[in-house]
Order: structure tokens, then C-alpha cells, then sequence
């Protein structure tokens, strides 16, 4: 069970069910400059994760990555919460929110960038989520090896912020 609101029409209900009822009651909490209250950092650090095509995400597209298997330079997609400064951005060990969580409808937009993504099983996590595969072998890269083993220097492609609209993910023009 998640964190409870503790003020105003929601107080009692779950940070969760207050997104699902009311989702921009949390718009109406940074607009009026409440993003330090428990409940909305609460709300920043789990929600899109549970819903991730709700919400916009910063993307770093990066080359240099060896793959694991043929050792061939491949390019690699970060994916980044846009409402949580992180620290190891831009240099490594590398990292990416939405490890061993990114939705299938990722794949195309990734692949625009010469980027592959494919769902695949995976021993380690013992279960099929959206990975990384080497253009030159074919080989998975589990996220286990892209972000969180990783300490590879790779060189920054492209940063964009991205949203999921109409069915499909777009860059976002501010």
C-alpha cells in the first residue's frame, strides 16, 4: 500500500488512487508550487513508473556501447524521469529509469534512431521484458549489462523529451 494523502479533498486516499481518479490534481500541486510536500515526491517517484505512457520522459541516445557477446559498438536509449535531477546523466557508470520496465510501444520510436528493442526472456530476472539487442550478432542486451554493470564511456547521440500520444511516442517540442 502507498503513501496517503494528508491534506485537502484526497486526504486518506492513495497517492495511486488519487492519479487514477484525479490525475492532474498532481498538475494542480506543481502549479502552485507544492512539489516539496511528501506526497507529491511520493507521486514523482512511483506513478510513472507504474504508467509510464502518461507522462513525459527525457531520452539520452548514446553510442559507444560494446555489446557483452561480439563486442561491436552499438548505440544504447537511457530513458530519464523529466521530474527527478539525476546525478550519473551524463557521465557513467550509466544508468536509465524504466530499467527492465520499458513498454513494448518503445520499440518503434527506438528503432527510428538505429536503436533495436525487442522483448526477450531473460535469465537473470527469470522473465521477458523490452531489452536492448545488438544490431551486429543479435544478442539481448539484458538491462543488467547496459544499466547497471555498465561503466563503458559512450558518447552522447541525442537528448530529447518524449511523449506518448495517439498511440505512439513523439518527441516533444517544447
Amino acid at each position: 500500500m502507498g503513501m496517503t494523502m494528508t491534506f485537502g479533498k484526497y486526504k486518506g486516499k492513495t497517492i495511486e488512487e488519487v492519479y487514477c481518479m484525479n490525475p492532474s490534481y498532481f498538475s494542480w500541486m506543481k502549479e502552485n508550487r507544492m512539489t516539496n510536500k511528501p506526497e507529491y515526491q511520493e507521486f514523482i517517484e512511483t506513478i510513472p513508473y507504474q504508467y509510464p505512457e502518461r507522462f513525459e520522459w527525457d531520452v539520452d541516445i548514446r553510442s559507444g556501447y560494446q555489446c557483452w557477446k561480439c563486442k561491436i559498438a552499438m548505440q544504447i536509449f537511457l530513458i530519464y524521469n523529466s521530474e527527478i535531477e539525476n546525478e550519473l546523466r551524463n557521465g557513467y557508470p550509466i544508468n536509465s529509469d524504466l530499467a527492465y520496465s520499458k513498454p513494448s510501444s518503445l520499440i518503434p520510436f527506438a528503432k527510428k534512431y538505429s536503436v533495436l528493442l525487442e522483448e526477450r526472456y531473460s535469465k537473470v530476472t527469470d522473465s521477458k521484458y523490452v531489452m536492448h539487442i545488438c544490431p551486429h550478432c543479435k544478442m539481448h542486451q539484458g538491462d543488467n549489462y547496459v544499466v547497471e554493470d555498465n561503466e563503458q564511456e559512450t558518447t552522447l547521440i541525442k537528448r530529447m523529451r518524449i511523449v506518448f500520444e495517439q498511440g505512439v511516442w513523439k518527441e516533444n517540442q517544447p
